[in-house]
Order: structure tokens, then sequence, then C-alpha cells
């Protein structure tokens, strides 16, 4: 019978120990290799390594979750779950959902609306101020992500109206850009240094401080629903609104 050959371990044991106890000791011993201070990480939301969040997704009870998001967002998403959870059914729990998405949010209740929307509904002004994923800060799956959040977070029995926008808060510096077929063509008209009175090239560029508002209203697939061209870039302190029609049911 060949010998078994174990690893380099203190083993507290005769040197005529059986096979069987050469075995118990040697998995007992694997215990010390185990990285215990990972165990304690697992359990703190923000140290917890990437692998691990999806698992405590699904303990703090998650209601919207994507594989796709920074882990900052996915940290901040569990966190405010408990808080979500505990204020569902009231129009707090909407605000904090979307808020862990770095989604500002104002919402208007139908008698604030003007004129007076239909009774017991809501609007929900969402902007974006962060980048979730490639490409245009809004985008479909965004939109998903803000408008599956409303659905989980909201009073069950009161229908909302949706209207999604991306806001930036620093100088960008670029001229305005839209994707997909839009119907309409947006002039920009930037003020001129009032020193030298130039402008640069032929692009809408303005010397010193511009802060124009770029609208974008990309149009509705009437078919999937889908929007067509949902990025908007502006110069200087731009706020783009994108207005997507969506309205829930109760």
């Amino acid at each position: 019978m060949s010998e078994i050959i174990y690893p380099d371990r203190d083993f507290v044991l005769p040197g005529d120990a059986t096979p069987l106890e050469l075995a118990i000791a040697d998995t007992d011993a694997r215990l010390d290799d185990i990285d215990m201070d990972e165990i304690r990480r697992v359990r703190v939301i923000a140290e917890a390594p990437a692998a691990y969040l999806k698992h405590l997704a699904w303990e703090k009870s998650v209601d919207v979750w994507d594989p796709l998001w920074p882990d900052d967002i996915k940290r901040a998403v569990i966190e405010a779950a408990p808080i979500v959870h505990t204020h569902k059914g009231k129009l707090y729990a909407v605000r904090v959902a979307l808020a862990a998405l770095k989604v500002d949010t104002t919402i208007i209740q139908w008698w604030e609306e003007v004129p007076r929307g239909p009774a017991y509904t809501f609007l929900v002004k969402a902007y974006a101020r962060a980048r979730l994923y490639d490409g245009p800060v809004l985008n479909d799956r965004l939109i998903r992500a803000i408008f599956s959040s409303i659905m989980r977070a909201k009073p069950l029995s009161r229908a909302f109206g949706l209207v999604v926008g991306a806001t930036f808060p620093r100088p960008l510096g670029l001229a305005p850009v839209a994707l997909g077929k839009i119907a309409s063509r947006k002039a920009l008209h930037p003020r001129l240094d009032a020193k030298s009175g130039r402008t640069l090239g032929l692009a809408p560029i303005a010397l010193g401080k511009v802060a124009p508002r770029v609208a974008l209203h990309p149009t509705l697939d009437a078919c999937s629903g889908r929007t067509l061209g949902l990025a908007g870039i502006g110069l200087g302190l731009t706020r783009v609104r994108a207005p997507i029609l969506l309205r829930s049911t109760p």
C-alpha cells in the first residue's frame, strides 16, 4: 500500500497515528487557511468583495437589480433596500429608491399640477446625474430601472406619469449631440465674450461663460414604445430634459 502524503502541518499526533486520524487532523487544520477577515467583510456592504454583492442584494430583498451597474451603485441600492421596504407604499420610498441610482427626483401630486391632473395620480420627474452604463447617460436600460423602481415602491393603487432627463452639474465643454432620429433641430445661440466679441470656428461654441439650455424631445416608436435618441450634451451648466411619455395604471 502506497504511503499517504499530507501537507506540512503542525499535527499534535503521535508518530503511529492512523491514516484516519491524520485525515481528520488535516481537515481541521484547513480552517486555519480561511481568511476570517473576509468572512467579516462579506457582512459589511461597504467592504464586501464585488463577487458577494448579488448575495447581499438577495439577503436584503432588493427589488430591482442589474448586474451591469457599477459597484458603488450596487452598494447604494443594497444600503437603501431596508429603508425602501420600511416605507414601501409611500412616495418617500420612491425618492429613496431612485436616490440610490443617483437620480434626482421631484414628485408632483395630482392637485399640484397645472392644470390639475387625474385624481389620486402623481408625476415623477427623474433626472439622472451619473452614468450607470456605457454610452449615453440616458438609455432604455436606465429608464426601465427607474420605472421598475417606482413601480415596486409606489402606493399600489396610484397611477403615475414619468418624465426622465439628465442633469450635468459641471461644465462639459462639448457641443450638443443627439443620437437616434430626432424630428426637430435645435439652434444654439451662445453669448459672445464681451472683450473679444469673437466666436471660435464654425461650431456653436462661444468664448467666455456660456450656459445654454438644450431641450431634447425624442420620438417614441409606436410599436415597441422604446425611445429613439436619448443622448443630449450641452455647454456650460446645462440641464437636458428628455420627456418620456410613460403612464402607469394602478
